[in-house]
């Protein structure tokens, strides 16, 4: 049997102890059977890396000093990956999450039948709460200027997104990334922090020529905004509007910096 290729799963912790075990078992479980887990954990307080010391010795723990946020923890999973295991794929995943015993699988199965691939997520749906069970993304709907968000979102799950197709992007929730692209982009654009950041580097990956897939084919289960609540004095809307800001600095033309430059300054004031 053809060995399969090699994925590292990178997982950023903060604070995720009710939710750890529940996402590395579930990877555990995985019919894929060539990987290797990179916790980077982001100055938990609480007993996150205490467990995964304890209950999980086999996978790799990086303790940070300081919460390096969303983007910073994930470069550094990123850069510990390729110099220990250099992997073939790159696969991010949040800690609140459940996947399904096939998604590995079937994202390394569909980044393999094409060199052109650099991106792919599966479904993502709701775990627990009010919206168990419905959708959470169905990929990323993207209007070139500052709008971004998950198609079929809080829709009850019809099959109407079951398809395997290309799109511009999707959610940072669960994303298996071919290692080259992460090498010639550098990751994520760490300025941003959190929000809108996989939009802005699938930006620079298709600048570079690759295809983004979305599958709904397989699933990973989310409890949705668990890790980001916490975060409670964090000013959801002004972050994601200066990340807006950025990216229009960073990626767009001249005519619309000048009209991002005007949505923000009216925004804050």
């Amino acid at each position: 049997m053809e060995k399969q290729p090699l994925v590292a799963i990178i997982i950023v912790t903060w604070n995720n102890q009710d939710e750890i075990r529940n996402c590395l078992d579930s990877i555990k479980r995985s019919s894929y059977e060539n990987y290797k887990i990179i916790i980077v954990d982001n100055a938990s307080k609480d007993s996150t890396t205490k467990i995964i010391n304890k209950d999980y010795p086999e996978f790799d723990l990086i303790k940070n000093e300081r919460n390096s946020h969303f983007t910073g923890g994930n470069n550094i999973g990123f850069k510990y990956a390729i110099e220990k295991y250099n992997p073939d794929f790159l696969m991010i995943l949040n800690p609140d999450t459940i996947i399904d015993d096939d998604v590995i699988d079937k994202l390394v199965q569909i980044a393999t039948n094409d060199d052109g691939i650099g991106a792919v997520g599966p479904k993502i749906k709701f775990k627990g709460g009010k919206n168990d069970g419905k959708i959470n993304s169905a990929s990323l709907f993207y209007d070139n200027f500052h709008s971004a968000y998950d198609l079929g979102f809080g829709e009850v799950d019809k099959g109407q997104f079951n398809e395997t197709k290309e799109v511009f992007a999707v959610t940072g929730t669960c994303i298996l990334f071919r290692t080259e692209v992460i090498k010639k982009t550098g990751g994520f654009w760490e300025i941003l922090k959190m929000y809108t950041d996989e939009v802005e580097l699938l930006i620079r990956v298709h600048k570079l020529g690759w295809k983004v897939i979305y599958t709904g084919e397989v699933t990973v289960w989310h409890k949705y905004m668990k890790s980001t609540n916490q975060e409670h004095e964090t000013n959801y809307d002004k972050l994601k509007m200066r990340n807006w800001l950025l990216i229009a600095l960073r990626h767009y033309s001249v005519r619309d910096k000048l009209r991002m430059i005007r949505d923000y300054l009216k925004f804050i004031f």
